[in-house]
């Protein structure tokens, strides 16, 4: 269920988010696809909003790109030992907080076009398999609330259209 949004408001959220570059201009059908959303998923509109406040290397985990469904190989069947990307990396051995420390310093952005974003539907999810596995594109897993100004609602059939400020 979602919490109460209004334009220009905040709200405290954790979940999934990627980069806002992707999501200028692009029809209902195309984000669905690139997020890894079922097909009508957002015709009942979606709402964007835009992270202000920095992630620390606790509050995020790694998800890979919306391909993986999830942040897993073969998305949320969950395989036998099926892996989230985070979890992959800590078994190869890599230090998960220099890792994290260098995403925040060099990937994460609060502004232009790279910034942090959110895309959140009006509808439900419903169906056998509400999350399929997208077309690629960057994707965290919040998994503290932080901030985000909510920016816009866009409704049904509309694209959003407006800058990354």
């Amino acid at each position: 269920m979602l919490p109460a949004l209004s334009e220009n408001g905040t709200v405290c959220l954790a979940g999934f988010v990627t980069v806002a570059m992707p999501l200028r201009s692009q029809s209902t059908a195309e984000l669905e696809s690139r997020l890894g959303y079922a097909p009508g998923r957002l015709n009942g509109g979606w709402w964007l909003l835009f992270l202000t406040q920095m992630p620390a290397p606790g509050d995020f985990e790694y998800r890979g790109y919306s391909h993986m469904s999830g942040g897993i190989p073969q998305g949320h069947l969950r395989l036998p030992g099926g892996k989230t990307t985070e979890q992959m990396l800590r078994a190869r051995g890599f230090n998960m907080r220099n890792l994290k420390a260098q995403t925040i310093a060099n990937t994460f952005k609060l502004n232009g076009h790279h910034r942090l974003a959110k895309v959140l539907p009006v509808t439900d999810p419903s169906g056998p398999n509400p999350y399929p596995p997208g077309t690629g594109i960057p994707q965290w897993e919040l998994v503290k609330c932080l901030r985000f100004r909510v920016v816009k609602l866009i409704g049904p059939g509309q694209m959003y259209l407006g800058n990354y400020e």
